[in-house]
């Protein structure tokens, strides 16, 4: 996967930040009080440097009146700065090392990483922490999850504004008419009612067609699945706090149930037996092709197999007069796998805003853009142009724009969503599948597993150092072991290879960071 590039990447970008923090890092608040960039109207000028996926960033037609609605909106003239998003991690690098060009606002791509964590030690960013307590001046941005905000924080300091993703994203969706087909009139809760859908899907015929060729559960080489579904034992997220100490789940008896019920369901035939060589790249294709019936990972791909039996016309097998469909379950045992919450972040540099001042007018920036009108502007465009409003007043998207071309392109590269992943008024029309796509986020969120220890992960040297590597490792091992490659002592030699390639070390760390936060 990504691992072996990051690493490599990391120790790279790390060596240019360091010679630009050294640079950078005697600048005081008062070199400078004329970086605070002021417009003939009045309006602070903040720079941001924001990945470009397309390179049409309000750049098209009608842009100019994008551009005008954010800037009265949120008295702020913008200097953007967008870079490929192909080859935005290296420009990150470049970007932190010249300091007479710093923007005052860099979006970072992904979660933390050790290089900027190495940056956030030298002095690089804004301490953000009392800011977003600031309910007053900020209003949007002071409702940040302070869960979310620990994967952010370094040595006690929050070095960015993340960018919200749903928490409660994972979980279990089936299709509906199967369950009908084989007289399953209720939503699984339980490990036993997933087993049970799973084999009435694989040898009860579902599509009735005649044939033995369905399965329960689509899988492939991507293991997402096989992480929701250990939660469902109670085995955690990565991490989980057990008798005051943080252990990686691997090293939990829970951990050994979950994969002994997943190899069960492998001997079975319940999922396919090529699965861990399945290019993942197909994974809902299954379901989409009536293969199979249960889809396990995030709710939209649930939502999206959905989309397709409407837009491809699939027909239910018990009542032809309608299209097939899916229901949204999410938790299983009243647990799913969380997301870590956000996916990006803005980081305020210290070389790009100089004052206290340009630091608030960058976070007054980042705090209005969440306003509604705002998310409206950035997600769905133009009223009249990319978008209609209904007789309720909902909006309803016009189709025939490409993304690249609307007249808003780019301009989500600048929204944190805190506190809302979409506007409340004016709200978007929203078909079947959508609703229940948004009901079944908001009711995960209570059931969603979390990683105690992403924080500390994030502070720790050790895991940037080996962290990828040796989690290869667990992640192979649980593969051979479902598919009856090695056996439990298998699995344990794998457990002792990642203590000895500095698993022990790790937890070591992590410990040590949680003692200390724990202490505090």
């Amino acid at each position: 996967m990504k691992k072996s590039w990051k690493k490599v990447l990391a120790a790279a970008l790390s060596g240019t930040m360091a010679l630009s923090l050294t640079a950078c890092g005697g600048a005081k608040a008062t070199a400078k009080s004329e970086s605070v960039a002021v417009a003939s109207d009045g309006k602070p000028t903040i720079t941001f440097m924001a990945p470009s996926f397309h390179g049409t960033d309000l750049k098209n037609d009608k842009s100019d009146e994008v551009i005008k609605r954010y800037e009265e909106h949120t008295g702020t003239h913008v200097d953007w700065r967008w870079e490929s998003n192909d080859t935005y991690k290296e420009k990150l690098g470049l970007t932190l090392m010249d300091k007479n060009n710093m923007p005052m606002v860099v979006t970072g791509t992904g979660d933390i990483t050790a290089n900027v964590v190495d940056a956030a030690r030298k002095g690089a960013f804004w301490d953000l922490t009392e800011f977003l307590k600031d309910k007053e001046s900020y209003p949007n941005l002071s409702q940040a999850n302070p869960d979310v905000l620990k994967a952010i924080t370094v040595d006690g300091k929050v070095i960015g504004v993340y960018r919200a993703r749903q928490i409660g994203r994972y979980g279990l969706s089936y299709r509906t008419d199967w369950a009908e087909a084989v007289g399953i009139t209720e939503k699984p809760k339980t490990i036993e009612d997933v087993y049970n859908m799973l084999y009435k899907f694989t040898y009860e015929d579902p599509d009735g067609n005649g044939k033995d060729d369905t399965y329960g559960l689509e899988l492939t080489k991507y293991t997402g699945p096989i992480d929701i579904m250990q939660t469902w034992f109670g085995v955690g997220n990565e991490w989980v706090e057990q008798d005051g100490k943080m252990v990686p789940v691997h090293q939990t008896k829970e951990y050994l149930e979950a994969l002994k019920w997943i190899k069960k369901i492998y001997d079975e035939g319940l999922v396919r037996k090529d699965w861990a060589t399945v290019d993942s790249g197909t994974f809902q294709d299954g379901c989409k092709k009536g293969e199979a019936g249960v889809f396990i990972d995030v709710m939209d791909g649930g939502k999206r197999i959905w989309e397709y039996y409407n837009m491809n016309n699939v027909k239910s097998v018990t009542d032809p007069s309608k299209n097939a469909s899916m229901t949204l379950v999410g938790p299983i045992n009243d647990k799913t796998l969380a997301t870590s919450g956000f996916n990006g972040y803005y980081l305020i540099t210290k070389a790009g805003a100089k004052t206290e001042e340009d630091v608030k007018n960058c976070l007054h920036f980042l705090d209005k853009m969440n306003d509604d009108e705002m998310l409206v502007l950035a997600d769905y465009g133009l009223e009249g142009v990319t978008y209609d409003l209904n007789e309720k007043g909902n909006v309803v998207k016009r189709g025939q724009m490409e993304p690249q071309y609307s007249p808003s392109a780019g301009l989500n590269q600048c929204v944190s969503y805190i506190p809302n992943m979409a506007p409340i008024s004016p709200q978007l029309e929203k078909t079947e599948p959508m609703k229940a796509q948004d009901e079944a986020y908001e009711y995960n969120k209570q059931f969603a597993v979390l990683n105690p220890a992403l924080g500390y992960l994030a502070n720790s040297e050790v895991n940037a150092e080996v962290g990828t590597d040796i989690e290869q490792i667990i992640d192979d091992a649980r593969t051979q072991y479902i598919c009856g490659q090695i056996d439990e002592a298998g699995l344990e030699a794998a457990a002792q290879q990642w203590l000895d390639r500095g698993g022990d070390r790790l937890v070591e760390e992590v410990n040590k960071l949680y003692q200390e936060d724990t202490a505090k």
